[in-house]
């Protein structure tokens, strides 16, 4: 698995978390315990808002689960802010009919190991179809395509982002790459002749697939769709 594909599994993980079912809930402390429980976090300290009511809890759904958090550690990617807000959560089979919010300052190691910071990861849609935009700046992007270049042997001597690509210097050469998606992967359709090289991808079970890629020379902003109703049923 490549270096930064760990953000979007990162995402899908706490999508997870917000959508849990553990055992059927009655209480609102039941409710904010079993969140903290399921948290990745352990003890980091995480704020848990949650509205229930009578009628909710009788149809098997809490109506609002509100998560914030700051400087928090996720056993490797670290989040400055995370603020991510979940409706109609299901008791009985963990959908949700909506998500919205983002997790600020995500901070994962690049492919050599030095670190870089994903702006946003911001997350809307419901279970079955959430819509997750990452937001990377110039370092971030050029983290992920050099990964790429690592693992598949290719010593580029010069790599840039660009408008709608990137720009490598190959042999003393330079070449413009368009970097666009296909078929669910992050892709450059032609590398200097010998064909595609893929930068991020979904393994054939996973349920997510990213969906479109924008690219400047100051950053990229992927977007992908989550299947979590698949994602969970899978947990």
């Amino acid at each position: 698995m490549r270096s930064l594909i760990g953000f979007l599994v990162f995402t899908t993980a706490l999508i997870a978390l917000l959508a849990f079912a553990a055992v059927p809930m009655f209480v609102r402390p039941v409710v904010v315990q079993a969140v903290r429980d399921a948290s990745p976090f352990g003890d980091q300290p995480l704020t848990i808002d949650v509205d229930v009511n009578a009628l909710g809890l009788v149809l098997g759904r809490i109506e609002r689960i509100h998560v914030t958090g700051a400087d928090l550690d996720a056993n490797g990617p670290t989040i400055g802010a995370l603020d991510v807000t979940v409706e109609g959560a299901s008791t009985t089979d963990r959908s949700f009919t909506g998500i919205d919010g983002a997790f600020s300052s995500v901070v994962l190691q690049s492919f050599d190991g030095t670190p870089v910071t994903i702006d946003s990861i911001d997350l809307s849609g419901e279970s079955g179809a959430v819509e997750a935009v990452a937001h990377l700046d110039d370092r971030a992007g050029l983290a992920l395509v050099g990964s790429a270049f690592a693992d598949a042997g290719v010593p580029v001597e010069g790599l840039e982002l660009a408008d709608g690509g990137v720009a490598i210097t190959f042999l003393g050469q330079r070449a413009q790459l368009a970097l666009g998606v296909d078929q669910g992967a992050l892709v450059l359709p032609d590398v200097l002749g010998t064909g595609p090289l893929t930068l991020l991808e979904p393994g054939i079970d996973d349920p997510w697939r990213l969906t479109g890629v924008t690219v400047t020379p100051t950053g990229m902003t992927i977007l992908a769709r989550i299947d979590a109703d698949g994602l969970l049923a899978s947990s």
